[in-house]
């Protein structure tokens, strides 16, 4: 259940993650890619300002969730004993929306936040797999032998 405080923070920072993105100021990776998940990734991260990252993941049932987490970078290079009595991570922002809900959404703002997630999604998908540079080539490719 998402509190009406962190569904608009949620709103707010899609708009901008959405924006920055678009200008190719942030990059996303996939997190699942390796995991063999058959129908490609579903969940992608990109870092903001050292120690905070946000991920978006939506779930095969089309449930979108979204979450802004801080945590410790020199953590990463640590070993795995090292890494087993670190200090965890703080969630600073966690939040979910059906993308389609049967009875409909509680409040325009989650209506708001499932598009925009949506569209994040999409974007950072596109961000990690690169499909931009892919689609480019293919054009450069079907021009070439149209000549």
């Amino acid at each position: 259940m998402n509190s009406s405080i962190e569904v608009s923070e949620a709103v707010t920072l899609a708009h901008k993650l959405i924006q920055r993105t678009l200008d190719g100021k942030l990059s996303w990776e996939a997190n699942d890619a390796e995991n063999g998940a058959t129908l490609g990734p579903t969940q992608f991260t990109t870092v903001l300002e050292g120690n905070l990252r946000a991920t978006i993941c939506c779930a095969m049932n089309g449930d979108l969730s979204f979450s802004l987490v801080e945590f410790d970078a020199a953590n990463d290079n640590l070993n795995l004993l090292a890494k087993q009595l670190r200090v965890p991570d703080k969630e600073v922002l966690a939040v979910s929306v059906e993308k389609d809900p049967a009875y409909g959404y509680d409040t325009p703002n989650e209506k708001q936040l499932a598009g925009l997630l949506v569209d994040l999604h999409g974007l950072a998908r596109r961000s990690a797999l690169k499909v931009a540079g892919s689609i480019e080539r293919a054009l450069t490719y079907l021009d070439r032998i149209a000549s």
